[in-house]
């Protein structure tokens, strides 16, 4: 095996991880939102522990991402990649906090979140892992359309967390000895519109990382 091939083996590696680490992520943001709707305390619990698997990782990928760099001076492309791939890790790790919240909101709530609210839970959640696991894809095989197309939908996620937020605010007007409850219902909402936040940050980063590789690419 060549010095070249070792090196492409250890990036695909490294690759690997940061699929590892957004796959849990997206299963944390799953179990939380069903936690939320069906009141599974154990299971918002566990969401919550999964949180450390994701922060292992994260201290894995970075320190491979910094050992690559020094033993191997990677060229300007390969170095532009794992510059990327940090920062994708972090759009990860963010998302998975906003998991934690979400399952932290469901132990609060203790399988009181409101009937009224779940349509809009369900839609938002169902758009938001979308929009993440798409943005996951798009980190093991760019594609400009996909990229583009993350990054348009993330104007409906906003949507639709201002409908559903329009109407925790009627909700509370008309029955304000639960505003606690709704305050709290619109806390896992706002925090399912992040984790979408941060799928349109991954594609904006990968967006410009192939556009700089593009340049690179025409300059030599």
């Amino acid at each position: 095996m060549t010095l070249r091939q070792n090196y492409d083996e250890q990036l695909l590696e490294l690759q690997s991880m940061v699929t590892r680490m957004g796959g849990i992520a997206t299963e944390m943001v799953r179990s939380a939102c069903a936690a939320i709707q069906t009141g599974d305390l154990e299971n918002a619990r566990a969401t919550i522990e999964r949180d450390n698997e994701v922060d292992e990782l994260e201290e894995q990928i970075t320190l491979k991402a910094v050992v690559l760099v020094m033993k191997e001076s990677p060229v300007a492309g390969d170095l532009k990649m794992l510059t990327s791939a940090l920062g994708v890790v972090g759009e990860i790790e963010k998302a998975a906090d906003h998991a934690v919240k979400l399952a932290r909101r469901a132990t609060k709530l203790t399988g009181q979140f409101p009937a009224e609210l779940k349509t809009n839970l369900a839609e938002l959640a169902e758009l938001s892992i979308k929009q993440f696991t798409l943005s996951l894809k798009l980190f093991m095989d760019f594609d400009g359309d996909l990229a583009e197309e993350i990054i348009r939908n993330d104007k409906v996620v906003d949507e639709l967390y201002t409908v559903a937020r329009n109407r925790v605010i009627e909700l509370i007007r008309k029955s304000p000895e639960s505003a606690d409850v709704y305050v709290r219902s619109i806390d896992a909402l706002h925090a399912l519109e992040h984790v979408a936040d941060h799928a349109t940050e991954i594609a904006e980063r990968l967006r410009l990382h192939f556009s700089n590789l593009a340049r690179l690419a025409r300059e030599n």
